[in-house]
């Protein structure tokens, strides 16, 4: 799980949680949770997408390189970001 800033500088920036649904950091799915305190971003059950902080899911294939979001409450600038970052990120070693 990672906590990634976005709309950052502007009146719309907040933090989201994007949670890998392999655990590691490569194509698959991901899902993307509102993140407000630090409760929010250690939840029990990191994939539950009945909370009311869950935003949607987002599909990547790094090797294509093709992403897609479904059921989201993100606007287009906000998805490319997100999708842009995962698209980019390389875990620490050990971490996932």
């Amino acid at each position: 799980m990672v906590v990634l800033k976005i709309n950052a500088d502007t009146p719309q920036e907040r933090e989201v949680k994007i949670v890998s649904d392999k655990g590691t950091w490569d194509s698959g799915t991901y899902h993307i949770y509102n993140a407000t305190s630090l409760e929010d971003i250690q939840t029990q059950d990191p994939h539950d997408k009945t909370r009311p902080d869950y935003l949607g899911e987002l599909l990547i294939d790094k090797e294509k390189p093709l992403w897609d979001f479904k059921q989201t409450g993100l606007n287009p600038n906000e998805k490319k970001e997100i999708a842009d970052f995962v698209m980019d990120y390389k875990a620490p070693d050990g971490v996932y």
